[in-house]
């Protein structure tokens, strides 16, 4: 189904999964990071790249948009810094954009799949994932989360997936996804400003669709949570050179909300879409629970999950 093979990403040792359709490059250290999607028959690179000749990294506990901030990174147990709530870790600072971006995996190969694990820094867990095609040609991506401890375990986990975007880049989700709110921008709304999908308006009052992307001039940058628990589990993005449509799926029983930050050339100087599949709606899993949402894994057990990413042939 798919080969594994030994490269480099800018200056990082990287693992090549590729098939006939697509090439994907991880990096293990740091992050156990998948650096580059290319659709092999049009040539396309999905993910965001930066320009900088070297990798750019950040210590534990750095600043995670001050680091390379591009292609696909794990958000563990956070994504903003804040306090955990709960005995024995009560007051523990929780790392910007959680722990594991910015750390070391350990990594095996055997046959067609690459192994990949990091254990906790300042919570007792370990978390592994296992990355492989399928028999459809879409690879795969399945997480096992273990709790180590003693204790309940309250997190949050995100997909955190920069894609680059073109104008008129048609964004799809499912049809129950009615209700966003807001949790970052640089526009007219704020923080917890609930809008009907897909029909927004701007900074100057007019209404626009936010399922299409808009021009990079349009210098827009909003990060909003659909918020409802999802009946099926995708998010497609369809390009105006269809060839590159890119699907993104996960199950809804353990990943049941879907975020999306629409940057269209507001921050950075980049023009992109970040699709968050997400245990919990909101960027901290404090603020969650107080909207009554919580993801938990219990003392001494498992939680599981994946991600598939289909590309067009």
């Amino acid at each position: 189904m798919g080969i594994i093979s030994y490269s480099t990403y800018k200056n990082k040792k990287c693992f090549v999964l590729e098939n006939d359709s697509i090439k994907a490059k991880f990096i293990p250290a740091p992050g156990g990071k998948l650096a580059s999607l290319l659709n092999k028959n049009t040539g396309y690179e999905y993910l965001v790249q930066r320009e900088n000749k070297y990798y750019r990294e950040q210590p534990f506990g750095g600043v995670f948009v001050e680091a390379e901030c591009s292609g696909y990174d794990d958000m563990f147990p956070t994504i903003d810094t804040c306090k955990y709530e709960d005995e024995p870790w009560e007051g523990v600072e929780m790392a910007d954009h959680g722990e594991v971006w910015s750390l070391p995996w350990k990594f095996e190969v055997k046959n067609d799949t690459l192994y990949m694990s990091v254990k906790g820094v300042r919570f007792d867990y370990t978390l592994e994932k296992q990355v492989y095609f399928t028999d459809k040609g879409s690879l795969r991506l399945d997480y096992t989360l273990t709790n180590d401890s003693l204790f309940d375990f309250a997190f949050l986990w995100a997909g955190h997936l920069m894609i680059n975007m073109e104008e008129g880049t048609v964004v799809k989700v499912p049809e129950d996804c009615k209700q966003t709110v807001t949790v970052l921008t640089n526009g007219p709304g704020k923080f917890g400003d609930l809008r009907q999908w897909p029909f927004f308006n701007d900074s100057q009052g007019n209404p626009y669709r936010a399922d299409i992307c808009r021009s990079r001039s349009t210098c827009g940058f909003e990060k909003y949570y659909f918020t409802n628990k999802l009946a099926d589990g995708w998010c497609e993005l369809i390009y105006p050179d269809v060839r590159n449509s890119l699907i993104v799926s996960f199950p809804v029983e353990t990943v049941p909300y879907l975020g999306i930050l629409m940057n269209e050339g507001g921050w950075d100087n980049l023009y992109n879409v970040i699709i968050e599949p997400c245990t919990v709606c909101f960027d901290r899993p404090d603020v969650a629970k107080r909207y009554g949402q919580v993801s938990k894994v219990k003392a001494k057990s498992v939680y599981k999950w994946h991600i598939e990413i289909t590309v067009t042939k």
